[in-house]
């Protein structure tokens, strides 16, 4: 039986070879387009819960609240983490970790940056990071050691032995290589190459115990059994209990979720990057939809030359399962066909889709668990698809199919089949206004006064051999045609690296503690920055020696504070007391798309560790980049050039966004491709089914553009209603999705008409090809034999 099922659904399908590659090719496109999506939404969900204890590592996250605010953060200060073990027996173990900016690594003349951090030997027994040789947790456990990855230890020592050798971290700390373990995988949010113990930093006085000094992330292993409700409710007043530090409350929150799930607001998990893969997951499942669309609008169209076929099978005994199981198994045939094609299209574009979403994804064609999937996959969606075209033309009585001819009335078909079409185009209406509002929104941030100069500037971090000579590399570098100004810094102009709600100053309320970011500089960073200043002067510790407590103010912090004149107040910082010498314009160093933040730059009582260079505005940025890396390689000789332009490093900021613009025009596409695909199949077979009233019409004196009007007004009207219906669903989920932003467009509702219209025109194009093709017919040709 199965077998005669086969044979009659290829005959069907080859007899209609039109419809059957539009309903190929559409669910094919569709088919890729969710293949690729799970891929993504495969790897993002696997993120960090691969180690063996996963289900009972946390991460330590911390609620402050301030005027009415609650903010959440997960940073933690030195003792918190012993103070934790030994206060909970619920706790197994626990381990720290810096998080700080790529350090040198050397070994004779191999030096290059690698991202490092201090950690204790529990981070190798929390998280499931396999070891090569040596063991990382007795390596860790001793503050001279270091453990390396498989390619940091190749890229140091070639094909040698790297156990007992020596690495120079920063061309300061010497370190034995200890253990090796393997490349963490690309799976994991630690981007860590090497590790260090730290003991190392406790031993050189860096780990200070001061628990307002929050500069490190906390994971902690509970043991089997511990409850994490019960945990949190005895764990919050954690902080409170050993120290003086106020208004905060601590819990654990699972790993396993971290990746997907860590956006706060009001101290409680809304979502995070789960926002982002659920709307493309969706989006992927609506493009398949609509390839699946076009299939049921296709096959019920044909309904009444099927119609037939079903009367002529039933008056010879077949029974109506008979023919639902035949109409199921040609559906499939289609779905495994179009199968076949989609994982085509997805080997020649899994390598661009991986640029696209930025992540190094894994090829799951490897894997049986994906052609296992991939079995169910097409049956499940063979059977969707064809599930209402079986029933329906199952149904069909034989007496009624001989008595008339079917589908006479009306000129479109059945209800069903138009509110199919006006799904399909509102969900091309509703991507098309997305594309055109989030690159609106992209263009915009883009487009904001930063308050900063970030062209011809550029940022090195600070090594030990620069800050011995940190005069005279300042004054050689000042000495070239091709630089304008340099300053040292305590982080680079696109970031903040600390922020504190402790200062203190005159008039302030004492339950005021505000958040207040900050940054240190050496000179002369109003003019390197492109600041504009509004009062006093520039911080300059070379002409101004008491300048090293000194302070610039940004406008915001200004107002926050209450000052009518600024400068000359005086600001305590932990135990520092600052001088205002200057007022800047507000300036932002951080996200663009968000709200300008206070702002205080001190002089240099805190470590510079960066160097930024301002060069004249000449356009021979590579000559001067040879210029001063000439000067730099003197001071720091036998270390890579690592310099970076403060505009590519602004720009990466929107890589995010830009991502999400991109993938919404890349299913933009495919819905308008796939929707067109069925529009076009359903206009030649209304053009084919009404020749013979086309032929009456221009022998009685219509003309070709009143028949091609005639046809495309059909589908005008269905057009025209899908933009009404996907005017409302736009507006709800772009406001929605701009309301993350503090600095943000609004809807233009102009938007809408351009969308429709631009929507209109896709239509009327797609179906006019078929239109003008059935009225230039010949009405001779048609009507010969009546």
């Amino acid at each position: 039986m199965w077998r005669n099922y086969l044979k009659i659904a290829w005959r069907n399908i080859t007899r209609s070879r039109g419809y059957a590659f539009i309903n190929i090719v559409g669910l094919a496109v569709g088919m890729a387009a969710s293949i690729l999506i799970l891929i993504w939404v495969q790897f993002e969900t696997s993120v960090d819960r691969f180690h063996e204890h996963s289900d009972r590592i946390y991460a330590i996250w911390r609620n402050s609240t301030m005027q009415g605010e609650i903010n959440t953060w997960d940073y933690t200060p030195a003792p918190y983490a012993p103070t934790m073990k030994e206060q909970f027996p619920e706790v197994e173990e626990v381990a720290r970790i810096s998080e700080w900016d790529k350090q040198l690594l050397t070994h004779d003349e191999n030096n290059f940056y690698e991202q490092v951090t201090f950690t204790d030997p529990g981070f190798f027994r929390i998280f499931s990071f396999k070891a090569v040789e040596g063991d990382p947790v007795a390596a860790l456990s001793e503050p001279g050691n270091i453990v390396l990855t498989v390619s940091v230890a190749k890229k140091l020592f070639g094909n040698s032995p790297a156990i007992g050798r020596s690495v120079t971290l920063a061309k300061q700390l010497d370190f034995e290589v200890k253990a090796i373990v393997e490349d963490l995988p690309v799976n994991t949010d630690f981007p860590f190459t090497a590790f260090l113990p730290f003991k190392k930093l406790e031993a050189m006085g860096w780990a200070d115990d001061y628990w307002q000094n929050n500069s490190y992330r906390t994971f902690t292993l509970l043991s089997e059994g511990v409850d994490l409700d019960s945990f949190n409710e005895k764990f919050s007043d954690f902080t409170e209990t050993n120290s003086e530090v106020e208004h905060i409350s601590d819990f654990l929150f699972p790993v396993e979720d971290l990746h997907l799930y860590s956006k706060f607001e009001n101290g409680k998990s809304v979502g995070g990057k789960i926002e982002l893969i659920r709307m493309f997951a969706i989006v992927s499942i609506i493009v398949l939809v609509l390839a699946a669309i076009n299939f049921v609008n296709l096959s019920t169209a044909q309904s009444e030359k099927r119609s037939k076929e079903v009367g002529i099978r039933k008056i010879s005994g077949a029974g109506r399962g008979m023919l639902i199981g035949q109409f199921l198994v040609e559906s499939t045939l289609i779905a495994f066909s179009a199968y076949l094609l989609a994982i085509v299209i997805v080997s020649f574009t899994f390598e661009i889709f991986k640029d696209f979403v930025g992540l190094s994804l894994e090829n799951p064609f490897a894997e049986p668990y994906f052609w296992g999937i991939s079995a169910l996959y097409v049956f499940v969606i063979g059977i969707l698809a064809g599930a209402y075209p079986a029933f329906l033309l199952s149904s069909f009585k034989p007496t009624a199919i001989f008595k008339s001819n079917m589908g006479s009335k009306g000129s479109f078909g059945l209800k069903p089949r138009e509110i199919l079409v006006v799904f399909q185009f509102a969900v091309v209406v509703t991507l098309i206004s997305c594309v055109w509002i989030i690159q609106d929104q992209v263009r915009f941030v883009q487009n904001r006064d930063l308050g900063i100069d970030k062209e011809n500037l550029i940022f090195h971090p600070v090594t030990e051999s620069m800050r011995k000579n940190k005069v005279a590399l300042r004054n050689e570098l000042l000495a070239l045609p091709e630089v304008v100004e340099v300053s040292y810094t305590f982080s680079p102009l696109t970031d903040i690296y600390s922020d504190t709600d402790g200062m203190e100053w005159q008039g302030k309320d004492p339950d005021y503690r505000p958040s207040i970011r900050r940054m240190g500089a050496d000179a002369n960073l109003v003019k390197t920055a492109g600041m504009e200043l509004i009062a006093g002067r520039d911080i300059d510790v070379y002409a101004f020696p008491n300048d090293s407590l000194a302070a610039i103010l940004n406008e915001r912090t200004v107002k926050m504070m209450g000052f009518e004149e600024p400068i000359g107040q005086v600001i305590k910082d932990d135990a520092y007391y600052f001088t205002v010498v200057g007022v800047v314009k507000d300036f932002i160093m951080e996200s663009p798309f968000e709200d300008v933040v206070p702002i205080m730059v001190t002089g240099p009582k805190r470590n510079l560790n960066f160097i930024h260079i301002r060069f004249a505005d000449t356009g021979a940025n590579m000559q001067a980049l040879g210029s001063v890396e000439a000067i730099i390689s003197k001071f720091n000789p036998d270390s890579p050039f690592e310099y970076s332009f403060v505009d590519q490093e602004h720009a990466r900021k929107f890589v995010s966004q830009e991502r999400i613009g991109k993938l919404t025009s890349l299913f933009s596409g495919l819905a308008i491709f796939i929707s067109c695909m069925g529009l076009f199949g359903l206009a030649t077979f209304i053009a084919e089914r009404r020749r013979k009233e086309i032929s009456v019409r221009k022998v009685l004196g219509a003309s070709t553009v009143s028949v091609v009007a005639l046809i495309s007004s059909e589908f005008t009207k269905l057009v025209l209603i899908s933009v009404l219906v996907g005017i409302p669903s736009t507006w709800y989920f772009m406001s929605d999705w701009l309301d993350s932003f503090a600095y943000r467009v609004s809807i233009d509702w102009t938007l809408f008409l351009w969308t429709g219209g631009i929507t209109l025109l896709i239509a009327l194009f797609t179906v006019s090809a078929q239109a003008i093709r059935a009225a230039l017919v010949n009405p001779a040709e048609i009507l010969k034999n009546e």
